[in-house]
Formats: C-alpha cells, sequence, structure tokens
C-alpha cells in the first residue's frame, strides 16, 4: 500500500473534483467540466498506469527468481571445486577402468557426494537440487558398484586382475566405464543448467 501511495498518478483521484472546482473559474475543455466525465478520464488513465506498473514489477520480479543467490553461486563453486571438473573427466570418464583409477580422483568424488547430500549443501533452487541429486545418484551408482571391484595399490585403485578370471575383470570395467559415462552425461546437464542461469 505504502508503494502505491508514494506515486504521483494516486492524485489522479484528487484531480476531477479540483478541475471542476477550477471550471467555474476558468473554461477548460468540456471533458473537465463534467464532473463525472472528468472521474472517468482520470480513473481510465489511472488504471491504465497502474496496469503498466503491474507488468513492470511482474518482470522485475522474474528477474529476480532467475538471478542466483550469492549463497547459492557460493554452493556451487565449493561442491564443483570439491569435484574439480577436469580432473573427474580426465581421470575417471576418459580413463579405462581396466588400468584403474587414481585415489585423489576417487576419492574427490566421495567428498562431492557426502557434500552434495548435507543440508548446508541444499541451494534455494528446486530444480538445481533435483539436477544435483541426480548426477549424486549416478555417482553413488559408479562408487557402490567400482568399490567391491577394486583395490588399492599405491595411489592407484584398480581391478582384482591377478586373481580373477579376465573376462570376469573385463565386464566389471567395462561396467565401471558404462557407469562413468553416465554420470557424465548427468554432469553436462547440470553444467548446463549452470551456464545457462550463471552459476559459473
Amino acid at each position: 500500500m505504502r508503494k502505491i501511495l508514494s506515486k504521483w498518478y494516486v492524485s489522479m483521484f484528487i484531480l476531477p473534483i479540483f478541475l471542476t472546482y477550477l471550471t467555474t473559474y476558468i473554461n477548460l475543455p468540456s471533458i473537465f467540466e463534467n464532473w463525472e466525465y472528468s472521474i472517468i478520464t482520470s480513473l481510465l488513465i489511472l488504471v491504465g498506469i497502474l496496469i503498466y506498473e503491474l507488468f513492470t514489477l511482474n518482470d522485475e520480479l522474474k528477474d529476480i527468481r532467475n538471478t542466483p543467490k550469492k549463497g547459492d553461486k557460493k554452493i556451487v563453486c565449493e561442491l564443483l571445486e570439491t569435484l574439480n571438473l577436469d580432473k573427474f573427466h580426465e581421470e575417471i570418464v576418459c580413463h579405462d577402468a581396466w588400468n584403474g583409477y587414481d585415489h585423489e580422483s576417487i576419492y574427490r568424488i566421495i567428498e562431492f557426494q557426502e557434500k552434495a547430500k548435507l543440508i548446508g549443501y541444499k541451494t534455494s533452487n528446486k530444480k538445481l537440487n533435483a539436477l544435483i541429486n541426480t548426477f549424486v545418484i549416478k555417482l553413488d551408482d559408479f562408487t557402490d558398484y567400482s568399490s567391491l571391484r577394486l583395490y588399492g595399490r599405491g595411489d592407484w585403485l584398480i581391478p582384482f586382475k591377478d586373481n580373477h578370471p579376465r573376462e570376469i575383470i573385463k565386464k566389471e570395467t567395462d561396467k565401471m566405464n558404462m557407469l562413468s559415462k553416465e554420470c557424465f552425461i548427468e554432469l553436462e546437464y547440470l553444467m548446463e543448467y549452470l551456464r545457462h542461469k550463471e552459476y559459473v
């Protein structure tokens, strides 16, 4: 209400009365000589201005809703920094599971999963949360499957090639490769949304 009262065009309610009294002293156009006509004209102008204001405010609200909040941007940056997109792409997605994975890259994925599931890393954007969650689910599939089929050797996690049949290990590593590519597809959707909405 205060916003409406602060607008100059609210005076349009008073204007017809003022003009009607003025006509007794000064000759004004005929539309202002009749009190009813002057009220109707003033109200039509006022309604037109108010409709314009409503459309303008609606556009401003859309812009505010679509603009990422600082807190959300910070959350997104922290999550992406934890994952390290380049390392994930080079050392997980483009890397054949047959040769094993760098321990640090797998650790980054697990850390990302843990952070993304915490309430403190939820954004105020429902669609963004859903995209992150979908990506995390795919990462869960990858880590759950690979954690039972890899073991540590130095800085690497490698398949059990020494004491399992080669054919079984090949099938398992092919599945790990497939699961990592599925993760990457979801990550691409997420990154596309983040760029489109100017989070990154």
